[in-house]
Formats: structure tokens, sequence, C-alpha cells
């Protein structure tokens, strides 16, 4: 069904209305508790968060890492979790530049796209090694899987193209 304006008032400005008022903490409490019985999303930035997270625990418990290919979708949505994971490596890799700039004394820099301290270390106690220094993605991933393999048992491989795990 379209729901188009209801009395002359588009749904889409109420919702960013109840939103600016949330952050603003002018929403009445009676309000804020109708709003989230229907599942109200105060913050679509941190619900994707949250969601890309989750996506990312999911996939690290099932392969042991959390360094998927940008390729990568995971969950039953279909959720591109390589292309969220390559965006957190860029945005990790921004804020560590960015804090050594400002080590060195260099003002008036953005904090627009880095990733903050607590997002960082949600995605360590996932994986530690998930935003490598110095070194590509998929070495690392080559790495870890090669590990897990060696582990569990398995063998090096003789030549190239004998082992291939996980498409690596």
């Amino acid at each position: 069904e379209d729901w188009g304006a209801v009395g002359s008032y588009p749904l889409g400005v109420f919702i960013a209305d109840q939103r600016r008022y949330y952050a603003a903490g002018t929403l009445e409490a009676g309000r804020v508790a109708e709003l989230e019985a229907l599942g109200m999303v105060w913050s679509v930035q941190a619900s994707a968060w949250e969601t890309g997270l989750a996506v990312a625990q999911a996939y690290a418990d099932t392969h042991g890492h959390f360094l998927p290919p940008a390729t990568a979708v995971w969950g039953g949505d279909g959720f591109p979790i390589g292309v969220w994971a390559k965006n957190q490596r860029a945005a990790a890799r921004k804020t560590r530049e960015n804090a050594a700039r400002r080590a060195n004394g260099e003002t008036g820099l953005s904090y627009a796209g880095e990733l903050s301290q607590e997002r960082m270390e949600a995605l360590d106690a996932i994986d530690p090694g998930w935003a490598p220094q110095g070194w590509d993605v998929a070495w690392q991933r080559c790495y870890r899987l090669l590990l897990a393999h060696t582990r569990a048992g398995g063998t090096l491989p003789t030549a190239a193209g004998q082992l291939i795990v996980q498409g690596e």
C-alpha cells in the first residue's frame, strides 16, 4: 500500500523529526517507548554498523578468520561482508595515519571517515588480524588458512594448485 502523505504530512518527514527530537533529548519518554515498540531505528548508521558487526562475527565463526575477499557475501540476506570489511579496513588505516599525523603535531585534521576506538576493539575481538598493517589482506588470509590447515594436521603442498582452502 502506498502511504504517501498522511494528513498532508509525509511519513519520512515525521520519522526524521522524531529522530532529531530524540537526539536532542526532547522527545517524551512515552513517545520513545511507543516508537521503539514499533521497531524504530534511531540511527541508521549505528544500525548498519551493528548489522555488519553481527555478520562479521558469523563469518569469522564459520571461516576461522575475518579476512573476507571484497567479493564475499554472507548470510541469508546476502550481506556484502567483503565490501563492508574493506570499508572498515580503509577507515582503520585512515585512523592510524591521522593519529600519526596528529602525533607529529599536525592540526586541523578531520575525524570524518575514521573508525572509533570502540569499533576497532569490537573488530579486534572478532579477529585481531582483521586489518593487517604492512602487508596485503590476501596474504594475511592465505597465511591464516595455511595456519589452520597445518594445525588441523594437514601438510604443506609440494606444488602450486595442490591445495585449495576457501577458494585460496
